[in-house]
C-alpha cells in the first residue's frame, strides 16, 4: 500500500467520493468539513492497495496553537475504512506522525464511528500505537460517546418506519398533524432567523453553549445541497421548533435544533422527527444520527431529560471514544 498526505482539488474529490460510498462515513470526515473549520489548517491522508484503490482516508484538521503553545492534531470521526484492517489503520496513523513532524510539541486525536463492544477494531487502533481511555465520562471527549442512533432505515418504507415507532410516539406525531402543524425544509434569510432564535433560546433554557450565526451559516454553504434547515410551524405561521441537520453518505445528522418549549405546544417537536426521518429515507441513509445523548441522569439532568425524547426515535449507541498520541 502507498500513503499520501494531498490537499489538491482531485484528492479531495476522490476522497469526497470514497467517504460518502464508506460505511463508516461521516460529514466530519468530508472534505467539505474543512471550510467549517476556518481557523483550523487541514491535511488529507489517503491510502491505497497495490492496485491504487483508495483503502482509507483521514481528513486531519491542524491547530498550531490550542492555547497553551502546543499544536492539537484532530480526525474527528476519522480514520474511514474497514475498522479492523490493521495495515490501513497503521498506516494512516503513521501518516498523523509524519504530519505531526509539521509542527512542534503536540496532540493527535481521532475518534472514529467505533463502537465500544467491537473488541477487533479497538485492537486494530491501539494496535497502531494509539493510546486509549475506555469508558470516559460525558464531556470528557470532543464527541459524546454515546449518540441516539436509528440504524434500520436500510429497505424500509414510511409506512414500515412508522409502525416501528412505539404507539404513544405514533400519538403524538398524529396530534401534532390535526392541529395543523406543517414541518419541512425552508431556505432564505428570514427562516435561518427564526431557526436560529429557536437554537439561542434554548441554548439559554437547558444551559448548553451555542454556535455563533456565522458558523451555522457556512456549515450550510459547505454542505449546500446536502445540508437542510427544517422548521416547524404552528397553523398560524409561528416557528415552534427547528433543525440544521446534514445528508451526507450513509448517515443523516441532526446536528442543531431549537424550539420554543411553550405550554400546550401539540408535538412540534415529533413532527419535526418524522420530517426528517422521511428525509433520511427519501435520501437513501441507512442512519439516522440523532446526536450526543447523556444516558446518566447523576452527569447533565437537563441532557438526560433531552435523551429521554430522543430515544423515541433513535436508541443509544456507545462509542469507544478517543483514541491518541502526544508528539
Amino acid at each position: 500500500m502507498s500513503l499520501e498526505l494531498r490537499k489538491d482539488a482531485d484528492a479531495l474529490r476522490e476522497a469526497e467520493r470514497f467517504v460518502a460510498a464508506h460505511p463508516q462515513g461521516c460529514l466530519m470526515q468530508s472534505p467539505r468539513w474543512a471550510q467549517v473549520k476556518p481557523n483550523w489548517g487541514s491535511r488529507l491522508l489517503l491510502s491505497r492497495d497495490a492496485n491504487g484503490q483508495l483503502r482509507g482516508s483521514m481528513l486531519v484538521l491542524t491547530l498550531a496553537d490550542r492555547g497553551d503553545g502546543t499544536a492539537l492534531l484532530y480526525a474527528p470521526r476519522g480514520p474511514v475504512c474497514d475498522p479492523r484492517d490493521q495495515r490501513t489503520i497503521r498506516e494512516l496513523i503513521e501518516g498523523a506522525r509524519t504530519l505531526a513532524g509539521e509542527f512542534g510539541g503536540g496532540e493527535f486525536k481521532c475518534d472514529p464511528l467505533v463502537e465500544a463492544s467491537d473488541g477487533k477494531a479497538i485492537e486494530a487502533l491501539t494496535g497502531a500505537g494509539l493510546q486509549f481511555c475506555p469508558g470516559a465520562a460525558f464531556g470528557q471527549t470532543s464527541q459524546p460517546r454515546k449518540n441516539a442512533v436509528r440504524g434500520d432505515l436500510a429497505g424500509l418504507d414510511e409506512q414500515a418506519l412508522l409502525s416501528r415507532l412505539a404507539y404513544k410516539t405514533r400519538y403524538a406525531l398524529r396530534q401534532a398533524q390535526k392541529a395543523g402543524l406543517r414541518c419541512g425544509p425552508e431556505e432564505g434569510d428570514a427562516a435561518f432567523c427564526d431557526f436560529f432564535r429557536l437554537y439561542l433560546a434554548t441554548g439559554r433554557r437547558q444551559r448548553f453553549a451555542t454556535r455563533p450565526a456565522d458558523y451555522l451559516r457556512g456549515l450550510l454553504a459547505a454542505f449546500g445541497v446536502d445540508a437542510r434547515l427544517y422548521l416547524c410551524r404552528a397553523a398560524d405561521g409561528q416557528p415552534l421548533a427547528g433543525a440544521l441537520a446534514v445528508a451526507f453518505g450513509p448517515r443523516l445528522s441532526y446536528l442543531y435544533s431549537g424550539s420554543v418549549r411553550a405550554q400546550g405546544d401539540p408535538g412540534s417537536g415529533y413532527l419535526l422527527q418524522w420530517e426528517l426521518l422521511r428525509w433520511a429515507l427519501a435520501a437513501g441513509c441507512t442512519f439516522y444520527d440523532m446526536g450526543g445523548v447523556c444516558t446518566d441522569p447523576q452527569e447533565s439532568p437537563a441532557l438526560y431529560q433531552l435523551y429521554q425524547f430522543k430515544r423515541k426515535f433513535a436508541p443509544a449507541v456507545s462509542y469507544a471514544g478517543e483514541f491518541f498520541f502526544h508528539f
